[in-house]
């Protein structure tokens, strides 16, 4: 089983203390040890960069950035064939801002059925279930 990893899963973990952050980081432990097959995509990157220099953070943003590249390579390209899901997804699931859309059609596009993401925007979506960040650390 290959899972996506949304974006809050890194942010919780290099962000400061709060209920999601060392699940997350055991998550993320379980990838580097080879335990759990994760994939992320292109936008997941370029959210973490626009949230971190947002906030006059770049430097951190940026190292962030590298080890999520590191981590989680290759990661996934948004193409033109994923892009042309976004107008049907916007449509059918109008709760979901268009960030969270373009993790639904990678996951989608890419046959990828699991997300994990404290994000409950994702239950709604048709063919993909979401595992909370809390659920897998436990199980």
């Amino acid at each position: 089983m290959t899972v996506f990893l949304d974006t809050a899963v890194l942010m919780y973990a290099a962000g400061g203390e709060h209920p999601l952050r060392e699940p997350c980081r055991r998550l993320l432990r379980q990838v580097a040890d080879g335990e759990l097959a994760a994939v992320t995509s292109v936008e997941v990157i370029q959210e973490i960069l626009h949230r971190y220099t947002r906030v006059g953070r770049a430097e951190a943003g940026a190292k962030l950035a590298r080890d999520a590249l590191d981590l989680l390579a290759p990661v996934l390209p948004l193409t033109h064939a994923l892009m042309r899901r976004l107008p049907a997804l916007v449509e059918r699931y109008p709760h979901l801002d268009a960030r969270d859309l373009v993790h639904v059609a990678t996951c989608l596009h890419e046959g990828i059925a699991e997300i994990i993401s404290p994000d409950r925007g994702f239950d709604a979506v048709d063919g993909i279930h979401r595992i909370d960040p809390l659920e897998f650390a436990t199980a």
